[in-house]
């Protein structure tokens, strides 16, 4: 092999690989449990693969003693993560395997004027359309205490739902994943159980108010929040469960409340 000085073998290796987009971890450099702001595609309920914000992390709360006292990062944690360009009810808890770990994203440090590192911080509105009557100050604060919803899901009579946003129901709560509600009454329960005692016990077979309004199946009934405290209290969590920009009144003693239900063979 011959060739000008500088030259020779050196000219036969493959050029470097292209650098990394900023912010960008390789696979092998992955390290778990994720870190909270980071960026990484997630396998949603329909199977694809979408960008996300990991918003959260926690030890599974229901996890298996076997499983826990194995240790293994990639299977005890789960994350709370927000899908881009998605409405925040998509928001969910998902496991590691739902990742592209190949795809994470960290935050960038950046040097401030005072020479200190700190975190790069990237400004961003809520994917929402309608925020209500929040100046851009009182949405950013309203989503951080929101960002986490409480509970997954409901079971109201026969119907199973999942829930969209965050309802703020009292600390014992906070690690319930479903809630079961007496159709009736509206008080809720964290085991099924509870709420079978309490069908033994409860009187009501529709909204504790005057009916208003009924056609075939459907009746319309206005509950007076002075006269049905608890009931309407009951209402408002449950509400706040599918609705995001609205305050919740635990005084209801100056509204009426107007719940429209449908009559069947149980009341």
């Amino acid at each position: 092999l011959t060739g000008a000085p500088g030259a020779g073998l050196a000219s036969h290796e493959p050029p470097a690989a292209a650098p990394a987009a900023a912010g960008m971890v390789p696979r092998e450099q992955v390290l778990l449990p994720l870190e909270l702001v980071s960026r990484i595609r997630c396998r949603w309920k329909d199977g694809v693969f979408y960008r996300c914000k990991i918003l959260e992390r926690r030890i599974k709360p229901d996890l298996e003693p076997r499983l826990a006292a194995a240790n293994d990062p990639a299977v005890v944690w789960e994350y709370y993560v927000h899908f881009s360009g998605m409405n925040r009810r998509m928001d969910q808890w998902v496991d590691t395997a739902d990742f592209d770990l190949s795809t994470l994203e960290v935050q960038l440090e950046e040097v401030g004027p005072d020479g200190k590192k700190r975190k790069k911080m990237v400004e961003e509105m809520s994917d929402d359309e309608d925020h209500g009557d929040f100046d851009p100050q009182q949405l950013r604060e309203h989503e951080e205490f929101t960002k986490v919803k409480n509970i997954d899901v409901i079971q109201l009579g026969m119907h199973e739902m999942d829930t969209w946003y965050f309802s703020p129901l009292p600390p014992e709560y906070k690690d319930c994943k479903k809630l079961y509600f007496c159709e009736y009454s509206l008080h809720f329960f964290k085991r099924r159980s509870q709420l079978l005692r309490h069908l033994g016990k409860c009187k009501l077979r529709h909204p504790p108010g005057d009916e208003i309004y009924r056609k075939d199946n459907i009746s319309m009934f206005e509950v007076d929040g002075r006269k049905e405290k608890q009931y309407c209290q009951n209402l408002c969590y449950l509400a706040k469960l599918f609705l995001d920009h609205k305050t919740l009144y635990y005084d209801v003693d100056l509204f009426l409340f107007y719940v429209l239900c449908e009559t069947d063979a149980r009341g």
